[in-house]
């Protein structure tokens, strides 16, 4: 009996992203703070970066993600929708709230100027955490399909 997956798109798609997720989120931006030598600034300018490509990326494949599921609804059930709708909301969020405060921020650090704390850093990894576990949900959601 041969087994293939019926819908590779959202599959592929899925686990590429929770691999770009992982890798910047998870990996990449906590090391550039540990590298010998580079400066606070420059750390803080790559982050501001890495993240704005990273979003857009990540926009793009969740439109990809949505296309794919609405041209073929046979497609959609109850966790693939509700997946994908946390994961459009909180890349929406990160995008347009969270990041533009974050990024703000950065400039004052980076120019060497105090700030006082604040918990938006935490939500914000939470929100990765959050898309990673959803990301996983959807891509093996999509192993029910297989024949």
């Amino acid at each position: 009996m041969k087994y293939q997956i019926k819908y590779p798109l959202v599959f592929a798609i899925s686990f590429f992203w929770f691999g770009l997720l992982l890798a910047i989120s998870f990996i990449e931006t906590p090391m550039k703070f540990q590298v010998p030598g580079i400066t606070l600034p420059v750390a803080l300018q790559l982050g501001k970066t890495m993240f704005r490509i990273s979003t857009c990326i990540q926009l793009v494949l969740m439109v990809l993600v949505f296309l794919n599921l609405f041209l073929d609804q046979s497609k959609l059930t109850k966790t693939i929708l509700s997946t994908s709708i946390l994961l459009a909301l909180i890349l929406i969020l990160e995008k347009f709230w969270m990041l533009p405060i974050l990024d703000e921020r950065a400039n004052i650090l980076a120019l060497g100027k105090g700030l006082p704390p604040t918990p938006l850093h935490d939500y914000f990894i939470y929100a990765e955490s959050f898309k990673a576990i959803l990301l996983l949900l959807l891509g093996f959601s999509q192993l029910k399909k297989i024949l």
